[in-house]
């Protein structure tokens, strides 16, 4: 008898079956490390490069596209599955960098983002290329900030790519620097003006601050002159001291409490006395 033993089926390379390159192992890969395009397939026609791009995207559609991915297992470099939002984020990427290949326009524009570095920047003036290198390694020039940047030929182009209307000319800026002048002093003015409101709406507040302390310090006083309504005699000043010494101690401790309300009684009577003798 011939016994048959279950076995767990070896894991698909998908990548291999579509005649597809292993994913890049870096974080973020470039739209060439996705669709592993080296140099020589960059200086081929467009119509050429076209053909190996739109392959090689076909390949990885029938793996990563949502409606095929989420029935597969497709593993990663370590030979762990990937998870649906791991997949979906491979397939945005790949839309993504397909997009901007198979448009030679933005291509272009890429390659010349991607080839700009320091060691290649040489001044030249004033022109927009000199300025675009210098300025290669601004994070608001960055490709995915601001795309016109790099597509723009001149000035010219990436002030009407960025504004969506030409440049002004040099008789139009003549023009209007007066009326630029006076709309720069109206702003400066209205913010002067609100500065000034603002620091006298200050001071109003500080001065009603400090009146409303002198008048509380000047009840205080008040009430500290009337004996705080328990009559302004001598005697009566003596009791209230009294009363107030004797309500700091702890209401807990009864004896000591007892004793000292003895005490000032003997003392409100020895006051009584001498006030009697008097006469």
């Amino acid at each position: 008898m011939i016994r048959k033993y279950a076995t767990a089926s070896e894991p698909i390379d998908h990548h291999s079956k579509h005649n597809l390159q292993p994913w890049p192992t870096s974080k973020k890969p470039t739209p060439y490390e996705i669709f592993h395009i080296d140099q020589k397939d960059e200086n081929l026609s467009v119509l050429e490069f076209n053909k190996i791009l739109k392959k090689i995207h076909s390949s990885y559609v029938k793996i990563y596209h949502p409606d095929i991915s989420s029935n597969i297992e497709i593993l990663d470099s370590k030979q762990q599955p990937l998870t649906p939002q791991m997949k979906r984020d491979r397939f945005d990427q790949i839309m993504t960098a397909y997009e901007l290949l198979k448009d030679p326009r933005r291509r272009t524009a890429y390659n010349r983002y991607k080839g700009t570095s320091w060691d290649s920047y040489q001044p030249q003036g004033n022109s927009f290329e000199s300025y675009r290198m210098a300025n290669a390694h601004r994070k608001k020039y960055n490709f995915e900030n601001d795309e016109e940047f790099w597509r723009a030929g001149t000035w010219e182009d990436y002030y009407n790519m960025k504004f969506k209307r030409k440049p002004p000319t040099k008789e139009e800026l003549d023009k209007n620097k007066y009326k630029i002048l006076a709309g720069v002093l109206t702003v400066a003015t209205l913010v002067c003006g609100l500065e000034i409101m603002l620091a006298l709406n200050k001071t109003k507040e500080m001065n009603r601050q400090i009146t409303l302390l002198s008048l509380r310090s000047m009840q205080d006083l008040q009430r500290s002159n009337d004996n705080y309504g328990e009559g302004t005699t001598r005697f009566l000043r003596i009791r209230r001291f009294l009363l107030q010494r004797r309500s700091a101690f702890n209401n807990e401790d009864e004896v000591n409490l007892e004793k000292l309300k003895a005490e000032d009684r003997k003392l409100l009577a020895k006051y009584a006395q001498q006030q009697v003798d008097k006469f």
